[in-house]
């Protein structure tokens, strides 16, 4: 989107995209104590071996505004974890509804995490090419108050870290994945685009944008929620959440108790 901006107002890109390798390959590990980081791998590993879905099936994709004092009233209710970032709190305020909106009761719908790895890596952000990595998320035990979901998702997004990554792309390029099946495919996916910065972007005449929407295709399986950076003026917390899910429970979520009571603004709507 600043690429198309900076082309309609300067006939040229300001900032353009980098073209070159991920960060150099460690030398082999001769330490037999050394073990990998097996986690990301597994999960992969388990997308990978399962069959595609192809269902088809009609979703419909909500699009809501929380503002800075919505966001930080979620990050409180992760108390006694004390400070954690808006992804996070709003990550478990999506799983934990729409486990409810899918009718489960006793158990949390499956899902996936997905973060940008090129800070982790050390890249620029304006590195060109996919650094985005999933990984499962899972509640140990049979706890699912709001404060146990939290953390268990900021466990997962601890372990992300360059040496799992490396070991991850490594495993990938080892086994010869090169075009590995969906990651959507099966669990509810909630992706963080906070790194990104739509709003900086100027078009002629000064205009800026008043909303960006983002969208993944294709959808497939228990939906995706992607949560990216709100309006400046609403604050540095506030966040949009871009929610996907079949046509009925959007519905449903829409009057979910536990999502009504922060009252974010329905921007968008769409089928």
């Amino acid at each position: 989107m600043k690429a198309w901006a900076d082309i309609s107002m300067v006939n040229k890109m300001i900032t353009p995209p980098l073209f070159h390798h991920l960060p150099p390959r460690r030398p082999p590990n001769r330490n037999p104590n050394h073990h990998l980081h097996m986690e990301l791998i597994h999960h992969y590993k388990s997308l990978i071996e399962k069959p595609n879905s192809t269902k088809e099936t009609m979703y419909t994709t909500i699009s809501m505004g929380f503002s800075n004092p919505m966001v930080q009233a979620c990050m409180s209710m992760a108390q006694p974890n004390g400070p954690i970032p808006p992804f996070e709190a709003l990550a478990a305020l999506f799983w934990v509804s729409l486990s409810k909106v899918k009718g489960l009761r006793n158990r949390l719908v499956d899902m996936s995490i997905c973060l940008d790895m090129r800070k982790v890596l050390g890249l620029d952000c304006t590195f060109f090419g996919n650094c985005m990595v999933y990984n499962k998320v899972n509640v140990e035990g049979n706890n699912y108050k709001f404060p146990q979901v939290v953390r268990a998702i900021s466990d997962v997004v601890a372990k992300m870290d360059t040496e799992a990554i490396i070991n991850l792309t490594e495993w990938l390029e080892n086994n010869d994945v090169n075009s590995p099946t969906m990651m959507n495919n099966h669990n509810l996916v909630c992706t963080s685009l906070e790194g990104m910065d739509p709003y900086l972007t100027v078009f002629p005449d000064l205009f800026k944008p008043i909303h960006v929407s983002y969208y993944i295709e294709p959808v497939v399986g228990e939906g995706q929620v992607l949560i990216l950076p709100g309006l400046p003026e609403e604050g540095p917390l506030s966040r949009v959440a871009m929610v996907t899910l079949r046509k009925e429970e959007a519905i449903k979520l829409c009057e979910d108790d536990l999502i009504s009571q922060f009252s974010p603004t329905i921007l968008m709507k769409c089928e």
